[in-house]
């Protein structure tokens, strides 16, 4: 039958010149008398009559052969399309039935995809159908892309080469249809190859099937290598830590050569366990052995050519040179928790890098840092003026407003930080590392030149002050359009709107990230207690009125996505005002701190108030219909 198998796919070289015949009703009737004849597997299948099975299914192959070779057209077509389905399904159950898993190779099985397939597909298909270029939507550099096929279809029928579209392709002798498109196609013998390959099964014996044909390893000879891979775990002794000094290093200057699926040379460096497992020439590195023996290190330390990392822009510094050499010297011993994990992961990001730098920067360095910046993003937002400032312990102020005007926001921010500390507690320390600084700008120019420049956004018609706290308070500031001091419907005045800042910037001081309507009502309503009832607050709480029994669902009233930006500030305040008259201003502090622990909002809700978002923010639509 194998035979049968491997004739077939041979006589597709011939068939593919042969003209299309339009098929007959006599060949139609025969097609369905086969689909009949395939009922009978189920029966096979529940008394576990495998042979008889098998034999059913090979029968019905041989069929469809015969009728395609009398019409004169291929197996292929689409007149078989729906016989071929069937027969490949009530394969697939005679497989599961039998306990095979469909695409995994049994032992002292035939041909060898890692082996015998793998390198002749590389060779002649890589180019067109591989990492950089893609015909036809094929790739076939993975046998995992193999499994997906292309956008014509499927490119394998396990057990069946004539319903294959790979061997299809492969078998013409027209060279306009014969794949590959411009190279010498295949031989006979490689084809059959291919063929006795995909009849046994089409199965994979490789180590992984995301991994590319050209360092594809079989799943015995990779077992066979890690065997010997040596992993010594550090001691915590060690003057060198390969996670801390090692890694960050290799990630940057190596991996751009040792990575992804064709690796310079077959070596991986993407984790320590593919650094330790080596290359096409072997073992880079042997543990407990003198430096010079190791492979790794005579490259990387001139000892062998080329020296490695190779480019003009890529060398060792003489930091990594010397560590390596520690390195070595230890025993090229591994300190993070899981050797598979990638390198990079051991690489802190740009945040980590900030934060880390923070901790070690003294207070008095921070407020140096701090006033640079800060009057650096003053000149860049305006070149041509000169900035007065302010400073005390808590607070930086810098603006282009007459200095008499300049103290007097000193003077309120000064006693809105006092109330915020009473209020909320904290320690007698600093609040914000390096201080606050408090930019006040005259006018709308000035507001909006400082949103452009310095924080690359334009602002709303109803902006006239922003807040930026990054997690490591490597930025801390408030941003203040100086409005005068008359409330109108549209402005509330320099003192309401830097108290709504200043709120939400302490509310920020620890990082977390609580919603933008908690951190504006939050402000707004302790400004009401300095401003008292105003044109600019009432106008908000209509707004309100309008937009929150609008919400498709209530639970939306706690989520910053249900609102614009210049809308979020009045829901915030009626919202903030509703939870503090409801529960009083310890559960709201309560929930404030729950929030800021990680706890989701729901959670926290129904912690502190006994309900849900849903239940909540319902009650609360209802008390704005009231009013």
């Amino acid at each position: 039958m194998m035979a049968r198998w491997i004739l077939t796919a041979s006589l597709l070289l011939v068939l593919a010149c042969a003209g299309w015949a339009a098929i007959t009703p006599t060949q139609k009737k025969q097609i369905v008398e086969v689909s009949k004849s395939l009922t009978a597997l189920s029966s096979h299948l529940r008394k576990k009559e495998y042979t008889e099975a098998d034999e059913l299914l090979k029968t019905a192959e041989t069929r469809i052969e015969e009728i395609a070779k009398e019409a004169g057209i291929e197996t292929t077509d689409k007149a078989f399309q729906s016989i071929h389905k069937k027969i490949s399904d009530y394969r697939k159950n005679l497989d599961k039935a039998q306990g095979k898993a469909v695409g995994v190779r049994e032992k002292n099985q035939g041909v060898s995809f890692t082996k015998q397939v793998a390198p002749l597909i590389n060779d002649k298909c890589i180019g067109c159908h591989g990492p950089s270029a893609q015909s036809g939507g094929l790739r076939l550099d993975t046998f995992a892309s193999w499994k997906k096929g292309s956008k014509t279809g499927p490119l394998l029928t396990p057990k069946s080469p004539q319903q294959s579209l790979i061997l299809y392709r492969l078998a013409p002798d027209d060279v306009n249809f014969r794949m590959p498109k411009d190279d010498a196609g295949l031989t006979k013998e490689q084809i059959s190859i291919i063929a006795k390959w995909v009849a046994e099964g089409a199965m994979f014996d490789g180590e992984s099937e995301e991994k590319a044909l050209a360092s594809l390893r079989t799943k015995v000879e990779a077992e066979e290598t890690d065997a010997k891979i040596k992993i010594v775990k550090a001691k915590g002794t060690e003057k060198v830590s390969f996670t801390r000094d090692i890694a960050p290093f290799m990630a940057n200057l190596c991996l751009r050569c040792h990575s992804g699926q064709e690796p310079r040379g077959g070596l991986s460096l993407e984790t320590f366990y593919d650094m330790m497992r080596g290359g096409q020439s072997g073992i880079v590195v042997l543990p407990g052995e003198p430096k010079e023996k190791s492979r790794l290190f005579r490259l990387t330390g001139g000892l062998e050519n080329p020296r490695m990392p190779n480019g003009d822009e890529i060398r060792l510094t003489r930091k990594n040179y010397d560590d390596l050499v520690t390195w070595f010297e230890e025993g090229c011993v591994f300190d993070g928790p899981d050797p598979k994990a990638p390198l990079r992961s051991f690489v802190k990001s740009d945040a980590e890098q900030a934060k880390e730098m923070a901790t070690k920067i003294s207070p008095a360095e921070f407020n140096t840092l701090r006033k640079e910046k800060s009057l650096q993003q003053f000149s860049k937002a305006l070149p041509q003026e000169t900035a007065t400032t302010l400073e005390s312990d808590e607070l930086l102020i810098i603006g282009n407003v007459p200095e008499p005007r300049l103290k007097q926001v000193e003077a309120w921010a000064k006693e809105h930080v006092a109330m915020l500390r009473k209020g909320f507690g904290g320690t007698a320390g600093p609040i914000w590392k390096g201080r606050l600084a408090v930019f006040v700008m005259k006018d709308r120019f000035g507001y909006e030149e400082f949103s452009l420049t310095v924080n690359g956004r334009p602002t709303q018609e109803r902006m006239q002050g922003h807040l930026v706290i990054s997690p490591t308070l490597e930025d801390a500031y408030i941003v203040l359009e100086d409005v005068g001091d008359q409330v109108t419907p549209k402005t509330p005045g320099l003192r309401v709107n830097l108290i709504d800042q200043l709120t939400g910037a302490y509310l920020k001081r620890t990082g977390a990230d609580l919603p933008n309507w908690m951190l504006r009502g939050t402000g707004l309503s302790m400004a009401l207690k300095v401003a008292g009832r105003n044109p600019y607050l009432d106008a908000m709480r209509k707004e309100a009125a309008t937009i929150v029994p609008a919400l498709a669902n209530p639970q939306d009233v706690f989520s910053d996505e249900s609102y614009s930006p210049s809308s979020v500030a009045s829901v915030g305040l009626t919202l903030v005002e509703y939870l503090v008259s409801n529960g009083g201003p310890a559960r709201f502090g309560e929930l404030i701190k729950s929030l800021e622990s990680g706890t989701a909002m729901n959670d926290a809700i129904n912690k502190c108030y006994g309900m849900d978002c849903a239940a909540l923010g319902s009650r609360f639509r209802e008390a704005l219909k009231g009013n």
